[in-house]
């Protein structure tokens, strides 16, 4: 066990916690995220009300972990906390009332009625009466790779009275980290939140399931470069061989190689000239003809051969030349041989 010495009160406290927030820092990596993730689909599995916030925005590299739709950006409404009353208008610039003189309460029946005494000669008239919680009715706050409160960004910013009077439990790996939590599970040494988290569980007796195990391995593999960095070390594998255990998917390798093509790709076989012939090759149009008309037979070419195709470069065999690609007319009639002796 670990982190033993460091979450003595929390274990004795997360057994009645009923409802639990669980913070991310701003701008979270994936490591950050898939350790909150995976504590939240535990505790929901565990049949708690949890719920888990992070100011920043879901990115598209952040889709294969498992339960990321459930992150907010804004607390959740929760039941809990102290309710203040906020009347609009009623107060000077020094922040005094003017026009209260007291004010006194009293039950009637199942009511609680608020007696507002107003000053001779004064008017004491709300713009707006606004109910509102101060306090979060949370009962444990879990804080992830977070150095310190304003690290959560908006999420803290926003909702001091939500953090103030509830037990914190600060999960980080950062050497500057401030300690801020009632409970402080801090681990420089590991190589990353995911592997602290994955300790984490396994001493307060949570068993991961598959899901659970697949955030954790892609959150050690992002902060380790696939388990390259110089701080891996056997405590991260055995983190890797307990998630892989129970089912756990290490991510997917990107594929950062250019696409091939299938099959064979015969285009250079094809002489350029004649490619750039046929692309190039417009049929030329021919002027309509009457019914008169009449194609007059080219005798010279009726009476001449096919023509010769001539093969190309590759077809030709070695040391024979072309010497002309046009064939003269002469040469396709008879011939006869005149001498002024025979024998």
């Amino acid at each position: 066990m670990k982190y033993d010495q460091q979450i003595i009160e929390l274990k004795n406290l997360l057994p009645t916690a009923k409802n639990i927030l669980i913070a991310t820092s701003a701008g979270a990596d994936i490591d950050k995220l898939a350790a909150g993730l995976a504590l939240f689909l535990t505790f929901e599995t565990a049949g708690k009300q949890v719920s888990i916030a992070s100011d920043d925005n879901i990115l598209v590299g952040h889709t294969h972990l498992f339960g990321v739709d459930h992150v907010q950006k804004t607390l959740p409404q929760t039941e809990g906390g102290n309710l203040t009353l906020v009347l609009e208008g009623v107060a000077a610039s020094d922040n005094t009332v003017p026009a209260l003189e007291k004010l006194d309460w009293y039950a009637e029946n199942s009511n609680l009625n608020l007696v507002f005494h107003v000053a001779p000669g004064q008017t004491f008239q709300p713009a707006k009466i606004i109910p509102k919680y101060q306090g979060s009715g949370f009962n444990l706050i879990f804080t992830v790779g977070a150095v310190n409160l304003n690290a959560l960004g908006n999420i803290y910013s926003a909702n001091i009275q939500a953090f103030s009077g509830t037990h914190i439990v600060n999960v980080d790996t950062q050497s500057a980290n401030t300690s801020f939590g009632q409970t402080n599970v801090l681990d420089s040494q590991a190589s990353s939140v995911s592997e602290v988290m994955v300790n984490l569980l396994s001493d307060l007796g949570f068993a991961m399931d598959a899901d659970t195990a697949s955030n954790l391995l892609a959150g050690i593999f992002e902060a380790t470069k696939d388990l390259t960095d110089t701080k891996v070390t056997a405590d991260t594998y055995m983190a890797v061989a307990n998630c892989l255990r129970v089912g756990g998917r290490k991510p997917q390798a990107l594929d950062t190689t250019a696409p091939t093509n299938s099959g064979l790709d015969l285009s250079a076989l094809i002489p350029k000239t004649q490619a750039q012939t046929v692309s190039d090759f417009t049929a030329p149009s021919q002027p309509p003809m009457d019914a008169g008309d009449h194609i007059q037979p080219i005798q010279q070419a009726a009476q001449s051969s096919p023509p010769i195709q001539s093969g190309s470069p590759e077809e030709r065999p070695m040391g024979e030349r072309v010497i002309s690609e046009t064939v003269e007319p002469e040469w396709l009639t008879p011939k006869i041989f005149k001498g002024s002796s025979i024998g």
